[in-house]
């Protein structure tokens, strides 16, 4: 059972995720948040292996907050900080689609939530058609994955857009994952997207 659990995409995912999240933390200077950090990655890994995705949820914000936390007070590498934030949030979306199936409005709800908690105008909104088609970037973006082997860095995909600001990217790409047109393997700079669609 248990090697069934981590052959599931939420479940490489996870591994990644905790990965990642020692390697950071290894880097932190404060040992005491250092500590909390990693008692924190294995409250994550316990919630998921006993499939309690509500509490893993919990978990999960209460180890973006830590991170956060280190990032603001300069104990590690904010790109690293960024990372990890965002491999966050793609895991959540996907244990959400996990808890609910059949609904990726769940999915698309929790995005606009995240952004407007954080006291950011939401621009993901914008990004979408009202009939629920890609937008001209979102096309784009397809384009470019078949023409370039259908694997792809976020860096590769941001000298198509040079007046196009990196969040905006990223959101286009979340939506994209949504959509069911590409998936991302891996977490903060080994990452990439691949086209799932021929």
């Amino acid at each position: 059972m248990e090697e069934d659990i981590f052959n599931t995409e939420l479940g490489k995912k996870i591994l990644a995720l905790t990965k990642a999240s020692f390697k950071v933390s290894d880097l932190i200077s404060d040992l005491i948040l250092r500590e909390k950090i990693k008692h924190q990655v294995l409250s994550v890994y316990k919630f998921f292996f006993e499939r309690k995705f509500q509490e893993l949820l919990k978990e999960l914000d209460i180890l973006n907050g830590f991170f956060f936390l280190a990032g603001h007070l300069n104990l590690t590498k904010e790109e690293h900080v960024k990372a990890l934030r965002n491999g966050f949030l793609v895991l959540k979306s996907q244990i959400i689609l996990t808890m609910h199936p059949s609904s990726k409005i769940a999915v698309n709800d929790f995005f606009l939530a995240a952004e407007q908690k954080s006291g950011k105008e939401t621009t993901l909104r914008a990004q979408r058609k009202k009939d629920g088609s890609l937008n001209d970037r979102q096309e784009k973006i397809l384009r470019y994955f078949k023409e370039n082997k259908n694997i792809l860095k976020l860096a590769d995909l941001l000298t198509l857009f040079p007046d196009v600001n990196e969040k905006t990217v990223r959101n286009d790409l979340i939506y994209l994952i949504q959509k069911g047109k590409i998936s991302r393997q891996g977490v903060g700079n080994g990452s990439h997207y691949q086209i799932l669609e021929k």
